[in-house]
């Protein structure tokens, strides 16, 4: 037993498949090592270990992007890699929500209000070195440097003094301490509103009526700090004048003092207000005279116009109203002169002897009578009036007289009191003068001091605030989304870049860059063989059906020229490469092309078993190469006939003292290969696993395409890309995956729908209806093709 060769592992013979450690599948190592030792190929210095082709160190170590922890960095993998672990991006955006959730709602409460105060600072124009501009500090030359170099003076401790006794004047019953509203002025800020001269103040409180009245606070103080800072520069600016204005204040109050004196000695303010009455009396008494003079004159016309009418009646005219009884003689007046007019026209119309005329003439007498009566009435009252009047003007001329002399009297008193009094006013008037020269002068300088000074107003008063401004549940919640988001995406990355297996139809295309071609579904078998003969047993199967797609697939117009020599390779052992290549075979023997399988895997030959062909060295695929001379061996006598119409296999023996380097180093495979494209219509080879031995890259550059396999959860992204990326530079051409033993209930995350483009798994290729006739199935498959044809 000793020189047979073992598969499965000994400890000193040629090693093909071992498995004595717990490594992947050597092949041919000798020594102690078993295929699966330490030192396989998928041990630590194996073909897949840290030292080995796939190893840190090896090709396709961690280089590059490959080498980040998360890999390649692209849009369409985050969306790849999101969408098949949404379920961990999800979880942390709910622990990011929660999170944000526990600091909104531990986090203070902080209300905000500000208030504003319009600063203005003007300058006298022109240079000058007087007491005001050296009187003025220079804070700058615009307002924002002047809001910089007042902000230190804005936030002292003097301020802040100043604050607080404002903000308890205002707020008596307010229990904060002065501790915690130094606290909360320390954080509250000074800032200029941009293109304009006020300066907003902003304080950030627990509650919103202690930072609105902390705010109101703040501007009241900056107002009276200021107004006392100006009010300090305006007295040192005109304080020399100031002392002037004093000094002439005290000539000037001298100088009227004096001038009280000399008046309260000489009683001179006495006589002028006495000569102030005698003038107002003796106007009065002029103006009485005058009238009591023109009163006598009219009485004594009246008198005359009164004795005239006594004697005469017809003589009578008008009075004056103001005449004595004018009103009386009028009425009689008017009643004789009524009556005598009746009997004027009673004396025309009758005799004078006439009853009636007699009657009326005696009337019209006694009437006249009457009239005469009122008139002597009216005289003696004028002339008892005249003699009153007369009295009156008498008594009034004396007085005039008499005030006339004292009048001159107290005249010349003043004039004599005046003439040492005139000195001292002109004095007192010359003082007030000078002191009101002195006043104005100060105060024009006061007020152009003021003019240099800052004035600082309260332009608007804070209101409090209806809603916090921290926390913010859309900075804190939105910023939890983010940053649980982001770290959710980097940590899928992180994972997807981690696991180095296959999972998906998006893992081959987006990272490998090579098309799916089939999605074979798992069969449900114990044995290989089994499994590679389900097309024959079962033709209308989910297997059958996917194999069908395929091979319609290659016979499509863009494969069917790469199609005439197929090699189907795989990575690593156990990835369905002999079952898939028999498949094909068996598919494309059934469409009645000539077809030849043939089993290149010389260090571990699987089809002889699978079709069940008992050979020996002299019909051996690898062994009638090994013993090959420069004569073409006769290739024909190798074909084995199968129970499937149209297909040949050609089988290896076991590796018994064959070596397959040699045999891949000579012409005679080459020949090999002209003699089976010369006499059939497809050959499908079966290859040993890429990575472990060199044979594929032999093969691969004889053939006219190569078909990769992978098995999802099972296939590595690093072997596979090492053997793409050295196929490639072979020159050899690989058409595409074909995805195996995929269980059919996850059959949707391997047939996904692309927008604008047509994907198929094996899930097109599936009918339920076994009992579909041949006809039936031709043109069921002819339509599949033409749709992978329209796809590609």
């Amino acid at each position: 037993m000793a020189d047979n060769p073992l598969y499965y592992g000994g400890s000193s013979s040629p090693l093909y498949y071992g498995s004595s450690s717990r490594g992947g599948p050597a092949y041919h190592f000798q020594g102690n090592y078993g295929g699966y030792g330490a030192y396989g190929a998928y041990g630590s210095y194996g073909a897949y270990g840290s030292y080995g082709m796939y190893g840190s160190n090896g090709p396709s170590g961690n280089n590059g992007e490959e080498g980040s922890l998360i890999g390649s960095f692209s849009l369409s993998r985050i969306i790849r890699v999101v969408s098949q672990r949404w379920l961990s991006v999800f979880v942390f955006i709910l622990i990011g929500l929660i999170v944000a959730f526990a600091v909104y709602r531990i986090s203070p409460t902080v209300y905000e209000a500000s208030s504003e105060i319009s600063l203005d600072l003007r300058r006298s124009s022109g240079a000058s070195n007087s007491a005001l501009d050296q009187a003025t500090p220079d804070y700058g030359s615009n307002y924002e440097e002047i809001f910089n170099t007042r902000k230190p003076d804005w936030t002292s401790e003097k301020i802040v003094g100043m604050i607080l006794k404002q903000y308890r004047a205002e707020n008596p019953s307010s229990v904060t301490t002065d501790e915690e509203l130094i606290e909360i002025l320390s954080t509250s800020e000074l800032e200029i509103v941009r293109r304009s001269r006020l300066i907003r103040i902003i304080v950030r409180a627990p509650s919103p009526r202690l930072c609105a009245a902390l705010a109101n606070a703040y501007a009241k103080a900056i107002d009276k700090f200021t107004e006392e800072e100006n009010k300090i520069r305006c007295d040192k600016a005109v304080s020399q004048i100031h002392i002037n204005v004093t000094k002439q204040r005290k000539a000037a109050d001298e100088a009227a003092k004096k001038l009280y004196d000399f008046r309260t000695a000489n009683k001179v303010d006495n006589l002028r207000s006495t000569r102030d009455t005698l003038q107002q009396t003796l106007q009065k008494a002029t103006s009485d005279i005058l009238a009591l003079s023109t009163e006598k004159t009219q009485l004594a016309e009246w008198e005359k116009m009164l004795a005239q009418v006594k004697k005469d009646p017809t003589t009578y005219g008008s009075l004056a109203v103001n005449v004595p009884r004018a009103q009386e003689i009028a009425a009689e007046f008017k009643s004789y002169q009524d009556a005598e007019g009746d009997y004027q026209k009673l004396l025309f119309a009758y005799t004078e002897n006439h009853p009636e005329v007699l009657e009326k003439k005696k009337a019209a007498e006694l009437l006249k009578q009457r009239f005469i009566d009122a008139a002597a009435r009216a005289l003696l009252t004028g002339r008892s009036t005249l003699q009153v009047v007369s009295n009156q003007l008498a008594v009034l001329e004396v007085r005039q007289k008499e005030l006339r002399n004292e009048l001159s009297t107290v005249a010349d008193r003043i004039v004599l009191a005046e003439s040492g009094l005139e000195s001292l006013e002109r004095d007192a008037e010359a003082q007030n003068r000078v002191l009101t020269d002195l006043l104005l002068e100060e105060n024009k300088a006061r007020i152009e001091a003021q003019s240099n000074n800052e004035i600082v107003r309260v332009g608007r008063r804070a209101t409090e605030p209806e809603k916090p401004i921290l926390p913010d549940p859309l900075l804190i919640f939105g910023a939890g989304a983010f940053l649980s988001i982001s770290l959710g995406v980097l940590f899928v990355l992180v994972m997807d870049n981690l696991e180095d297996t296959v999972v998906n139809l998006s893992d081959i295309e987006g990272r490998l860059s090579l098309r799916v071609l089939a999605v074979f579904p798992h069969v449900q078998r114990k044995k290989r063989e089994e499994v590679a003969k389900v097309l024959v047993e079962d033709r209308y199967s989910q297997f059958a059906e996917a194999v069908a797609g395929l091979r319609n697939l290659l016979d499509s117009p863009r494969y069917e020229p790469l199609s005439h020599c197929l090699l189907v390779i795989s990575t690593q052992p156990g990835e369905g490469k002999s079952i898939t290549s028999t498949s094909i075979a068996i598919a494309y023997a059934q469409s009645g092309r000539r077809t030849l399988h043939v089993d290149f895997d010389m260090r571990r030959p699987q089809l002889a078993r699978i079709w069940g062909v008992d050979i020996d060295e002299s019909r051996s695929l690898s062994h009638t190469l090994q013993n090959a001379t420069k004569d073409m061996p006769d290739f024909a006598s190798l074909v084995n006939k199968t129970n499937v119409d149209n297909l040949d296999v050609i089988v290896s023996a076991a590796p018994n003292g064959v070596s397959p380097a040699t045999i891949f180093g000579s012409s005679v495979v080459s020949q090999f290969f002209e003699w089976a494209r010369r006499n059939y219509d497809r050959i499908i080879v079966d290859s040993p696993p890429y990575g472990l031995v060199g044979d594929v890259l032999s093969l691969a550059a004889m053939v006219d395409s190569v078909m990769i396999m992978c098995c999802p959860d099972r296939t590595r992204f690093k072997p596979i890309q090492h053997c793409s990326r050295c196929l490639t530079e072979m020159g050899a051409n690989i058409i595409g995956v074909v995805v195996n033993d995929i269980d059919v209930a996850s059959a949707s995350v391997f047939s996904p729908i692309e927008k604008g483009r047509r994907r198929y798994g094996y899930g097109s290729y599936y009918y339920s209806q076994k009992k579909v006739g041949r006809a039936d199935e031709d043109a069921e498959l002819s339509g599949e093709s033409k749709d992978f044809s329209d796809e590609e």
